[in-house]
């Protein structure tokens, strides 16, 4: 007999944050399928490849006719799906819907489930160079509900940033999806039955997430999370990588990119996650400077400086304005938040 050869699973899934920060709702079986789909991709290749995946890594407990019966229901459900992006440019609305799996084959024989992507699902999953997000799939497959998957997902999206203030019933949305008006509406039962059971999966994993209801009167109007970064990797040679970035800045020399190294990898937590945020808005790394100056260690002003850069940052990655000068911008709203920036900031 020629023995079945496993064609590879990539180890790391990368989507769009357009797609990732789009509604969704699946169930446990259907992320799982969703997540080892993702990794029959690498992002060196220029065409989507054919989903092909092992029953074995779908299947989390025996084998059995139920089994079949739902892992059989799960693609079903799958080849229903669609995801609904919506942008503005200016004051102009746009609605673009997506399917995600355009065939699927689940072929007890062969013990494998193969099929495909939509076609027009490429740009949010090929050759991504700027928003986007990677997780790990063997992270993702100890999770064991379908709102962890959604959860992990949207914060990983933003754990860059350290700070990510949605508003509740978009939240609901990103993770029920878009087409339940009737489940779990009140914040209280949200927060019992998703969030909170999401968030404990979450801290199985070591990723201590924290969040706070933002209220409007007595009603919860949003939900500020606040993100951890993740352990530094450990490369294969035993060097983590932000042993190597260190490295790398003490053997650099002059220039600007030796200051952005710099400012990287020695100062605190919270001004880490200052530059950050203004190299995501494209300020250059003597501006970066100067607010780290002003600002200092000052906790209240480190807070407000990412609260109220965070809807231009929203604004820019998800393409609800259009800037000319994005860093212009974001000197101009820190010089109205903050007067005494005014005299420093040129």
């Amino acid at each position: 007999m020629v023995p079945t050869i496993i064609p590879p699973l990539y180890p790391r899934a990368y989507q769009a944050n357009a797609l990732v920060r789009a509604p969704l709702k699946l169930t446990h079986i259907e992320a799982r399928i969703f997540a080892l789909a993702l990794g029959c991709i690498h992002q060196d290749q220029t065409e989507l490849p054919g989903i092909s995946i092992p029953l074995s890594r779908v299947m989390t407990q025996k084998k059995g006719g139920s089994i079949y019966e739902t892992i059989r229901d799960a693609c079903k459900s799958l080849m229903s799906k669609v995801v609904s992006i919506e942008s503005q440019n200016g004051n102009k609305k746009r609605f673009t819907a997506y399917s995600i799996i355009s065939y699927i084959d689940l072929n007890e024989g062969t013990g494998y489930l193969t099929g495909n992507f939509a076609p027009e699902i490429k740009p949010f999953l090929l050759q991504l160079a700027e928003q986007y997000t990677h997780v790990e799939i063997e992270t993702l497959l100890t999770l064991k509900s379908a709102h962890a998957h959604r959860l992990y997902w949207l914060l990983k999206s933003w754990d860059d940033v350290g700070i990510w203030e949605v508003d509740f019933d978009t939240l609901r949305k990103q993770v029920l999806g878009d087409d339940n008006d009737v489940t779990y509406t009140l914040f209280y039962d949200f927060k019992r039955y998703v969030l909170e059971p999401a968030l404990r999966e979450l801290y199985s994993l070591g990723w201590v997430v924290t969040y706070e209801p933002v209220k409007d009167g007595k009603k919860v109007k949003a939900v500020r999370f606040t993100i951890p970064k993740p352990l530094a990797q450990i490369k294969a040679d035993g060097i983590s990588e932000l042993d190597q970035a260190n490295k790398d800045a003490k053997q650099s020399k002059g220039g600007e990119k030796q200051m952005s190294l710099a400012l990287q990898v020695e100062l605190p937590t919270l001004q880490q996650r200052i530059v950050t945020r203004l190299q995501k808005l494209k300020m250059t790394a003597a501006q970066i400077q100067h607010i780290l100056d002003f600002i200092g260690d000052d906790e209240t002003k480190i807070a407000r400086l990412m609260k109220v850069s965070h809807p231009l940052l929203r604004d820019f990655e998800v393409g609800n304005k259009v800037f000319d000068n994005l860093g212009g911008a974001a000197i101009n709203l820190l010089k109205t938040e903050f007067p005494g920036l005014y005299s420093i900031l040129k």
